[in-house]
């Protein structure tokens, strides 16, 4: 009867994923190898494991046992050229106890001349200094939710110029992208973000070091809910005009503009227009022949504390350890997580700089859900949505769990043609300034994931199986576990 009930959903994605396959194919006398997979997850409460779920770019729901269906294709591109395209498409078909969604995870095409790549539509992105597969992810961009539909120009690699020798490479990127019109606060967000990181030493050097900084912007939009002083946007409009993008994109300050308040709400008029939050990064990585060791730091901004030194304490402090080996231990990582000073007791008004804090990480008073995508979050998971745990009694889309701190491990194994991978947290919840938890609030979270390549009717498939546990006070103890068969068609 489960099934049947789905039987449409079932339908829906097999034609959607093959209608844009076939598109695609379309474009040229390039061929993808379609892939489709089936699996389901199970959990003994009504929240799903932390590790099962977090950094999923939004494939795995966070509550209710479900049975999942996707397909996938993508073309990249040739080697040896200067120029040319590519394109990716994935989706998936969650059907769960009460509600089934189906997410396209990635849907784009891509083109490349010469170091600069330009593409359009939704596609898999995290952005920071940090382990690229084992961290728990980037403070700003930890890929927890869906990736937004944007515009990008982007040099992936970095490039090392001639002139300097090949010692200094640097790398980038520019976008343009689209909120969800599905929250609660405000419709027709954009989302502007850069970055820029370099490296000093050549790619084969024994010591590299990197430094760098994104910038994200949420602004624009009108306002779903009331504000009749306009304090908040100006007739219920936040600024959007292209005069206001230069504004946005620089960061300029609208007080030492003038504080237009006759075109702005107050609080843009006196303030940079829209919402303003990055990290500044550095670290340094020691390549040799037994393997590579990676140290780095992602330090907070938002609302001015880090140029005061306010926060200094809170950022992401990671090391990941890399083995050249082909069995046994592949990669350790270590990291400790922690945004419980968030400058300080002070206000962020304050006039004196060193008294600003209570920056209350990734919520703002005029985007009410915060940094947030379809009602997950889009920066580290280790900070919680009050709809995430039982910390407080309500379940709207917003970060009620913001100062934390967090130890955290990370290992990578492969045994045979078995790969293992373990993740563990403990993480301590501190609660809001003037509403901390007496005593703080401990969460345990563990999840062991295994991979191996099987054949299936003769050809090669993917098969993963994961487990994962939940024990503290931030929501009943819970066990849970997932599976996933993938299988291309040759």
């Amino acid at each position: 009867m489960f099934f049947n009930a789905k039987g449409l959903g079932l339908m829906r994605l097999a034609m959607f994923a093959s209608l844009l396959v076939c598109y695609f194919s379309s474009l040229g006398q390039r061929t993808a190898t379609p892939t489709f997979s089936f699996g389901g997850g199970f959990s003994s409460s009504n929240y799903t494991p932390f590790w099962l779920r977090a950094n999923q770019f939004g494939a795995v729901p966070t509550e209710e046992n479900y049975v999942q269906v996707g397909a996938a294709a993508s073309v990249g591109y040739r080697k040896g050229k200067k120029m040319d395209w590519g394109y990716g498409v994935s989706a998936r078909l969650n059907l769960g106890d009460t509600k089934s969604d189906l997410l396209v995870q990635e849907a784009y095409l891509k083109g490349k001349w010469g170091i600069f790549e330009i593409s359009a539509g939704r596609k898999k992105y995290i952005q920071g200094l940090a382990d690229s597969t084992l961290s728990s992810g980037s403070y700003i961009l930890s890929g927890n939710a869906l990736p937004m539909p944007k515009v990008e120009i982007v040099v992936n690699e970095y490039w090392h110029p001639d002139f300097l020798g090949g010692y200094l490479g640097f790398k980038g990127n520019f976008v343009h992208g689209l909120f969800d019109n599905k929250r609660s606060d405000v419709d027709h967000i954009f989302l502007h973000q850069k970055s820029f990181y370099g490296r000093l030493g050549k790619p084969n050097s024994l010591f590299k070091f990197y430094g760098g900084f994104n910038h994200q912007v949420q602004w624009g939009g009108t306002l779903k809910y009331p504000d009749p002083t306009n304090q908040l946007a100006h007739n219920g409009k936040v600024a959007s005009s292209l005069k206001d993008y230069l504004y946005v994109i620089t960061g300029q300050s609208m007080a030492a503009a003038g504080g237009d308040t006759a075109q702005y709400g107050m609080n843009d008029a006196y303030n940079r227009l829209g919402n303003h939050l990055g990290t500044v990064d550095v670290g340094m990585e020691i390549d040799s022949k037994f393997g590579k060791v990676f140290f780095y730091r992602q330090s907070i901004y938002e609302d001015g504390s880090l140029f005061y030194g306010n926060n200094i304490t809170d950022g992401l402090h990671g090391m990941a350890i890399s083995t050249k080996r082909k069995q046994g231990l592949l990669k350790l990582v270590f990291e400790y997580f922690n945004t419980t000073s968030q400058g300080g007791a002070g206000g962020s008004g304050n006039t004196v700089g060193f008294l600003r804090g209570q920056d209350n990480y990734l919520n703002n008073g005029v985007y009410r859900e915060g940094w947030t995508y379809l009602g997950r979050g889009l920066g580290s998971p280790l900070m919680t949505l009050d709809a995430e745990t039982d910390l407080n009694s309500g379940k709207d889309i917003y970060y009620d769990n913001n100062r934390v701190e967090t130890f955290y491990i990370g290992a990578e194994a492969k045994i045979g043609e078995n790969r293992l991978i373990l993740r563990g947290s403990l993480s301590n919840a501190i609660g809001g300034y003037g509403s901390e938890y007496i005593p703080v609030k401990k969460q345990i979270a563990l999840g062991l994931q295994w991979e191996r390549q099987i054949f299936v009717f003769g050809q090669d498939a993917f098969l993963s199986a994961n487990i994962g546990a939940d024990m503290g006070s931030w929501k009943k103890d819970l066990v849970g576990g997932n599976f996933t068969l993938s299988v291309p068609l040759q």
